[in-house]
């Protein structure tokens, strides 16, 4: 059986150790009216770590200065945070 390759971490794996991966939850991607979520195969060993990454830092408030308050961000704001997260994900795998 032939071996495929994960996007992140470039590690070649069995078929069944590759799982689908939204870069942006699905369910952003269809509240920001965004038709196509995209999706990634990561192995069984890099997906889980994007989980625990954003989890950790993608934040889904922030400061209002003018407001002098904290604001929940809009779906679309949401997206691009999932996207920067998942960008600086990468960056670190690659540094490893």
């Amino acid at each position: 059986m032939a071996k495929k390759t994960c996007q992140v971490c470039k590690n070649h794996v069995d078929p069944e150790d590759i799982e689908e991966h939204h870069i942006v939850p699905k369910n952003l991607t269809d509240d920001a009216g965004i038709p196509e979520s995209q999706t990634i195969q990561l192995c069984t060993n890099c997906h889980p770590e994007i989980h625990t990454w954003y989890t950790a830092k993608a934040r889904h408030t922030e400061y209002d200065a003018d407001a002098r308050r904290f604001r929940t961000k809009s779906s679309l704001e949401m997206v691009k945070e999932y996207q920067t997260v998942f960008n600086d994900f990468v960056k670190y795998k690659g540094t490893r």
